[in-house]
């Protein structure tokens, strides 16, 4: 925000160019004195209607037109736009909060637009070489790990060692039938059968043959489902059946149903999303090399002055 206090007679003539939109506009390249422009057209008070504004106002709301009769309703606008904006100045307006809010967030982004825009437009193509790199740094974003899809039967004996004993010898029996069943041997996707329902506390998957269904090697979140992962990945070939496992997290046996390799995405597939994601990078750094430039040049002073 623009505090009234800083340079008061400059922000009334923002406040005129806020009001009208376009007047006491003039071109960058065509300076002349403030008092007398050579393109002007008008003036109200304090307020000089160019010939800018004129040409603006008859593209933005005459087509462009330039007959006499556009140009003169064009101008009536013009004036009568002006007389508002000075008998708002002459009512003290460039003093209300609500307008130097208005006037801070205009100029900020008319700033943008002229100094910074042109810089983010001259952004060139990101090359087939940079994008090669990008993916090479990067190459875990883009690649699969392997998964593999398990069966488990689970008895859960809790802290009573005997109680381990007996659930771990329960489980070697529904090994040994499962290593006697030709077809569950050459069915993995039938995972434990029955089984299940005589040997697993696993309430998810007690009815659904023992398959809880794709595990990473690191498992999920609990210790559970990290200890069942850490067993599965460890059992070879597919079909097959870990040994009886007993940890802290209960008495296992997981059958491996199925493997999914590993996958790495092809730098064809992913370069239009790194081409992305680095001109973003690219604009931001723009933006902020641009907002610290404007820091430093315009340095902050707290208080009254």
């Amino acid at each position: 925000m623009i505090p009234s206090r800083i340079l008061p007679g400059f922000a009334k003539a923002l406040l005129a160019l806020i009001c009208m939109v376009s007047c006491n506009r003039q071109s960058p390249e065509k300076e002349t004195s403030p008092e007398t422009p050579a393109s002007a057209l008008a003036k109200v008070g304090s307020i000089t209607i160019l010939q800018s504004d004129l040409d603006l106002r008859l593209k933005e709301h005459y087509s462009s037109r330039t007959d006499a009769s556009s140009r003169e309703a064009a101008l009536a606008d013009l004036v009568k736009r002006a007389q508002f904006s000075q008998a708002a100045l002459d009512a003290g307006m460039a003093e209300d909060p609500i307008v130097r809010d208005e006037l801070s967030r205009f100029l900020a982004a008319r700033l943008r637009e002229r100094e910074l825009n042109p810089k983010l437009e001259k952004q060139q193509e990101i090359s087939e070489e940079r994008l090669k790199e990008l993916y090479q740094n990067e190459i875990t974003r883009f690649q699969a790990p392997e998964k593999r899809q398990v069966a488990v039967l689970w008895l859960n004996p809790g802290i009573d060692p005997d109680k381990a004993e007996r659930y771990a010898e329960k489980m070697q029996s529904a090994r040994e039938f499962f290593l006697q069943s030709q077809d569950l041997i050459d069915h993995p996707e039938k995972g434990f059968s029955v089984l299940s329902i005589d040997h697993s506390e696993h309430q998810a998957s007690r009815y659904k043959g023992g398959v809880i269904g794709w595990l990473e090697a690191q498992g999920g979140i609990d210790k559970w489902t990290k200890a069942v992962a850490e067993i599965a990945f460890s059992v070879e070939p597919t079909g097959s059946t870990s040994e009886i496992i007993v940890r802290p997290e209960g008495v296992f046996l997981v059958r491996l149903m199925e493997i999914r390799p590993a996958i790495t995405r092809p730098f064809e597939a992913v370069a239009p999303q790194l081409g992305k994601l680095e001109r973003e990078r690219l604009r931001q750094e723009v933006e902020a090399a641009f907002e610290r430039d404007i820091e430093t040049r315009y340095p902050v002073k707290m208080g009254a002055p």
